[in-house]
């Protein structure tokens, strides 16, 4: 009987081994897919859309946030918890953490940061058309407020998106800094209005930051020397799939994705997606392809709310004084001077 027992043990043994596996691996593949992500209070305490994406990697669960990896906390059942880096207004970093359950195929629960409550988040899987549908343009003209979003900060850098990184003196490379402009990409989730027109086959974005225009023709493809154009708003192109207008624009100079200085290659490649909700919000979904820089595609969804029709953009206002006369109180002009190499 002992011996039995002891056998039976034995198997036990190498059952439970055999299953926990198992087990572990269904647990995690409920999880993994694209997710639309919306917290309650995001980027200056705003709701907030983004991109979540959950893989099962060689060591396990591997997550996301608009392209940028994220720390898996604990995994228990259908109860997940991961934590999420992201920048404010005053390019300040913080750190919060995302607790959620499972239910009903999608993932609800709360953000805390320091321990305190920060509202609710919610994760719905997100369903890519096979196809594209044919064109049904919208009315997308009119002046858009300010966007809201997440505002990651951290994304999976190359080698060479390390160096560049690591080479970047936000105190003295960063264009703001001289009042020059900041670039497409980064101008497109500032803290301001745009104003969109439709003339004459383009789509024409007028940027209250620095007053930029942007043109978005739907009527040609891109030049034959776009690679070498080197431009602070890029060369974009357009076409509608169903109700969506989707921009393309490459031919982008050097620059920055952000304040804190995450580096854009002039082989960048930028995509958005603009549509218009149930309530009429403007939707955005950005995508930066850019493997020179980063292992994964930048991604971004801002939020825009339409101003009444009697709404002005105000005029911008820049003073590059105070930026070299701080260097000069601080005897670091001469040094500013010797990273023109740097200087976007």
């Amino acid at each position: 009987m002992f011996e039995l027992l002891k056998r039976l043990g034995v198997i036990a043994v190498v059952l439970f081994a055999l299953v926990v596996p198992y087990v572990s691996a269904q647990q995690e593949d409920v999880f993994v897919s694209l997710w639309e992500l919306w917290v309650e209070s995001g980027y200056e305490y705003r709701p907030a859309y983004g991109t979540l994406a959950i893989e099962s990697g060689a060591g396990g669960l591997e997550i996301y946030i608009d392209g940028g990896p994220v720390n898996l906390i604990e995994l228990d059942g259908n109860r997940i918890s991961f934590d999420m880096d992201w920048v404010d207004l005053p390019d300040q970093p913080h750190l919060s953490v995302l607790e959620g359950v499972l239910e009903n195929g999608s993932i609800h629960g709360t953000v805390t940061e320091d321990g305190e409550d920060r509202g609710a988040w919610r994760a719905t899987r997100l369903v890519r058309p096979g196809s594209p549908p044919p064109p049904n343009p919208v009315d997308l003209t009119g002046i858009w407020g300010e966007p809201d979003y997440i505002g990651k900060g951290v994304f999976d850098l190359t080698e060479a998106g390390r160096t560049a990184d690591a080479v970047y003196d936000e105190t003295m490379d960063d264009p703001i800094l001289r009042c020059v402009s900041d670039g497409m990409i980064r101008m497109s989730h500032g803290p301001f209005d745009i104003e969109v027109l439709d003339v004459n086959n383009r789509i024409i974005i007028l940027y209250e930051d620095m007053h930029e225009i942007r043109r978005v023709y739907l009527d040609r493809g891109f030049p034959d020397d776009i690679e070498n154009m080197n431009l602070s708003m890029g060369y974009s192109i357009g076409h509608w799939e169903g109700s969506t207008f989707v921009i393309e624009t490459r031919g982008l100079k050097r620059g920055v994705w952000d304040a804190p200085g995450m580096p854009i290659s002039s082989n960048a490649v930028f995509t958005e997606r603009w549509y218009l909700d149930d309530d009429g919000r403007l939707h955005i979904e950005f995508s930066m392809d850019d493997p020179v820089n980063y292992h994964r595609p930048g991604l971004m969804h801002q939020v825009r709310i339409k101003q009444s029709e009697d709404t002005e953009i105000p005029a911008y206002s820049c003073d590059p004084y105070p930026f070299y006369r701080g260097l000069y109180l601080e005897g670091r002009l001469e040094e500013h001077w010797g990273r023109s190499s740097n200087r976007l």
